[in-house]
């Protein structure tokens, strides 16, 4: 935020914009909780929020509609030292492990089916595939479950044709996002190249 607002942003945290304004090819204003936000004639908008909002925002816009869950879990315990600082696992239940500073954390994609199971369960199952990894003791420690039920969405051949463009068919607005056609699946490499092309499609050098 820093290099923003150095740049001459203003920043507005917790502002969350419900409904945008359009005079004929162009995005006029934006609706925020403290009432209209206009938008200038040389201003444009990048939509950078989930597909679900951004269909919501934007009339007509097709995006992904169903999604996969990520599931997380962070053991409070010290790992040993990895090379790269993660490992992966094969025919277990987790599939990335990370180590950090008194805490190693675990990572299951595509996990849908964990989403009805308890933390409980869930940390019982997990610990002793992280414990065998690692060789650590076999008492579980305190942990933490994170559930992320729309992390990313489904990667089928229908919700790839889902997928829509940086470009809208206002010529001011723009969309960002993992879930944009970049030729990536939903990664931190793909929303980044989406900034990239959303700042592309508006002409601005990045």
């Amino acid at each position: 935020m820093a290099a923003l607002r150095a740049a001459g942003a203003e920043i507005r945290l917790s502002t969350r914009i419900s409904a945008l304004t359009f005079d004929a090819k162009r995005i006029s204003g934006l609706a925020g909780p403290e009432g209209p936000i206009a938008v200038g004639p040389d201003d444009s908008v990048v939509i950078a929020v989930p597909p679900q909002i951004a269909a919501d925002l934007l009339p007509a816009l097709l995006v992904p509609n169903e999604f996969q869950a990520i599931l997380n879990l962070h053991f409070k315990v010290a790992g040993p030292a990895t090379e790269a600082g993660f490992i992966g696992l094969i025919g277990g239940t987790a599939e990335w492990i990370f180590v950090k500073p008194g805490v190693v954390s675990v990572t299951v994609s595509a996990a849908n089916r964990f989403m009805d199971r308890t933390a409980e369960d869930l940390a019982a199952a997990i610990w002793p595939e992280v414990r065998r990894a690692f060789g650590l003791a076999e008492a579980m420690p305190p942990y933490r479950v994170v559930k992320e039920k729309r992390a990313t969405f489904s990667a089928t051949p229908n919700q790839q044709l889902r997928r829509p463009g940086a470009t809208t068919m206002w010529e001011n607005c723009v969309l960002a996002g993992d879930y944009t056609a970049t030729g990536l699946p939903a990664t931190i490499e793909g929303a980044i190249r989406s900034g990239l092309c959303a700042a592309k499609a508006l002409g601005v050098a990045a």
